[in-house]
């Protein structure tokens, strides 16, 4: 008999910034590296024998709470690799519910009846997770192992080969289930759990104010227009130079954030949709597109009088580089650690 820890990765960008990130190769948040020194505590007396992960920057980082401390070198498999979305990669949620309800609910709920272009289909995905997983359980027979992967592929795979209902997000950032595979079955002790992480840790925790508002907060952004122009910032209204998305909840434009190369000018969300960690998606739009333009760090400016941005940043792990009585400079790493 293997026994098999099954572990989702910590909390990642695509969790905190509201993205469909299926294959994007993102990276783990302050709160998600703390999420793996929880994880590695939990692991710290449980003998591992192996460990496997998908080859994606999130499970890797991830598996560096088990790695790390028992010095096992990872195996990395891209069968255990989430969900190929295709055209719907690193799309908002905002966005998608706005454009493709229909198709988001079946994505959620009804994956067997979900279809993108060129995204892959409920069968391929857990026909070659459940292949992945029966061929580290046959190597390591009689051994324990870890397997880290993502949520979306995990909970088709246990549909597929334990009948257990869809429920992706059911399954906290780093939970943990328990499995045992025997004779060429598997059976589990038990699902999704998260014991090592307490409220302030769980991200499932940190996001329930907005799951039980319906995820009416969810952002979706469009390029700037003239008719914008009457509720910018009045001291400063971003030049032609300058990059500038508008953020949209529904149809509503409630904020915008701006850059110039890679330096972020701005991000300013309306007062009264504050303190309810949308702002997060505004800084996760600057952060992909300048990614993609093949930025691997940014530069942010701050007045120093400004508390509120201060924090903000500080939450993100953004580092001040140089501070005064008047303007805080930032520089925030942004690569991602482990390049496919």
């Amino acid at each position: 008999m293997t026994t098999i820890y099954l572990i989702r990765h910590a909390e990642a960008e695509g969790n905190l910034f509201r993205r469909l990130h299926g294959q994007y190769n993102s990276r783990l948040t302050p709160n998600g590296l703390r999420q793996v020194a929880a994880l590695a505590e939990r692991f710290r007396e449980i003998p591992i024998d192996a460990v496997y992960t998908s080859d994606l920057c999130r499970t890797r980082q991830t598996a560096e709470a088990i790695c790390g401390p028992k010095k096992l070198t990872a195996v990395l498999d891209p069968r255990f690799r989430e969900v190929n979305t295709g055209a719907w990669e690193n799309r908002t949620f905002g966005d998608l519910a706005r454009t493709e309800p229909e198709a988001l609910d079946f994505f959620i709920h009804k994956p067997e009846q979900w279809t993108a272009p060129g995204a892959e289909t409920y069968e391929q995905y857990a026909a070659r997770f459940a292949d992945g997983l029966r061929a580290a359980a046959e190597a390591c027979d009689g051994k324990t192992i870890a397997v880290f992967s993502h949520g979306c592929v995990m909970s088709g795979a246990l549909h597929y080969l334990l009948g257990v209902p869809h429920n992706a997000s059911k399954c906290d950032n780093t939970g943990v289930s328990l499995l045992h595979w025997e004779d060429g079955r598997l059976s589990a002790e038990y699902l999704y759990d998260n014991s090592h992480l307490s409220e302030a840790l769980s991200t499932r925790a940190r996001q329930r104010w907005w799951r039980e508002q319906g995820g009416r907060f969810e952002l979706w952004f469009r390029d700037a227009e003239w008719a914008d122009r009457s509720w910018f910032d009045r001291d400063f209204f971003p030049q032609k130079w300058h990059e500038i998305r508008i953020a949209m909840l529904g149809e509503e434009a409630v904020g915008y954030v701006c850059w110039h190369g890679n330096s972020i000018s701005t991000v300013y969300l309306k007062p009264d949709c504050r303190h309810r960690r949308i702002g997060d998606q505004l800084l996760g739009e600057a952060v992909m597109h300048l990614r993609a333009a093949g930025a691997n760090s940014l530069s942010i400016g701050v007045p120093t009088v400004n508390l509120e941005a201060l924090e903000f940043f500080s939450r993100h792990g953004v580092v001040p580089e140089q501070m005064d009585d008047v303007y805080t400079a930032y520089r925030w790493d942004i690569s991602v650690p482990y390049p496919l």
